[in-house]
């Protein structure tokens, strides 16, 4: 409704012109594409495409389309259908890697906020926001439970009957190459792939022998990784997440997007918005990776109508801008920190 905006439009101008503001940004979440990145295409939004010259005549100062993350919000962003969603539609390596991260005794638990230091150690390397940040953040939205603090638990003792597990048929297969070697001692490749083995046997018996250890000390949990979810109105977000890097067996973040789909398609909540990805289609993508490893979860990819500030009082705004006040604040680089 036209008429409905342009009078909305004024009237929020007034109401902060006489507050003092300079300007109000807005990013909304109005779909501008729907985005296909196995063909490199989209499908664009004719309407909403036409609501862009509406807000412009308006008023909105139109901010450029952010490739990778320059604005405050991404651009671009992957949803899940959680109702329909299959889990078993996904690429057998996810599948097989939830497998093995269950057998090895690894499982989902929610935090409190009792947790936040544990959450902050994981997640700090991917964020420059202090742990008072995250304190705050969760206390006042875990208040009328918008906020979930999920972690990535290694039971160490389902993790020892694993590797016992793995060590007896490592075993098995180290005697019958040692047969073959035995049989034919000049056999290059079988001296090779007996040495491997060995390898494998003491990498296996030597994290063994630690995780005994760890228990005898009376620890029987690690925590392997941590994420924030927010939950609003039938959609959850990851926000940010994170990996211990010292456990390797499984790929941790994988198994951590797997369950937070898995655990939150049972609670019966309909979407999971998985925080942005880039628009860029290129090998040469500095986030090609962060938007390859959201993207094998098979979501739907929305392109946004984007960034937009509404000038309050222009003389001000012209101040701040004169004085790189606003820049600074968010005009953020092209390229930073991979998150999430």
């Amino acid at each position: 409704d036209e008429d409905l905006l342009s009078m909305f439009t004024k009237k929020i101008k007034d109401f902060f012109f006489k507050k003092g503001y300079a300007f109000i940004k807005i990013n909304p979440e109005i779909t501008y594409a729907k985005v296909n990145f196995d063909k490199q295409s989209k499908i664009i939004n004719t309407k909403n495409k036409q609501l862009i010259d509406t807000l412009k005549e308006l008023g909105y100062d139109k901010l450029k389309d952010n490739l990778y993350f320059e604005s405050m919000l991404p651009k671009f962003t992957p949803v899940i259908y959680l109702p329909t969603y299959n889990l078993n539609d996904l690429n057998s390596e996810i599948i097989d890697n939830a497998t093995e991260a269950q057998k090895c005794g690894i499982s989902i638990k929610k935090g409190n906020i009792d947790d936040i230091d544990t959450f902050y150690n994981i997640i700090k390397k991917n964020d420059s926001k202090s742990i008072s940040y995250y304190k705050l953040f969760y206390e006042i939205f875990s208040k009328d439970d918008m906020a979930d603090l999920l972690f990535l638990e290694l039971d160490y003792v389902t993790y020892i009957k694993y590797l016992q597990i793995r060590y007896s048929i490592e075993n098995e297969k180290n005697e019958i190459i040692n047969r073959k070697f035995n049989l034919n001692p000049q056999d290059n490749n079988l001296y090779i792939e007996k040495m491997e083995s060995d390898k494998e046997l003491n990498k296996i018996q030597a994290q063994i022998a630690s995780y005994n250890f760890k228990v005898q000390d009376d620890k029987n949990k690690e925590t392997l990784a941590a994420c924030l979810v927010i939950k609003h109105e039938g959609r959850i977000t990851m926000l940010i997440s994170g990996t211990s890097s010292e456990f390797t067996l499984c790929d941790l973040k994988s198994f951590l997007y797997y369950k937070v789909i898995e655990e939150y398609k049972k609670s019966g909540f309909l979407f999971f918005d998985l925080n942005g990805i880039t628009g860029d289609y290129s090998e040469t993508n500095p986030y090609k990776e962060l938007n390859k490893f959201k993207l094998q979860f098979n979501p739907n990819v929305f392109e946004y109508i984007g960034e937009f500030d509404l000038i309050v009082n222009k003389p001000f705004h012209q101040l701040l801008w004169s004085t790189n006040k606003i820049q600074k604040e968010f005009y953020k680089p092209a390229i930073k920190n991979k998150q999430n």
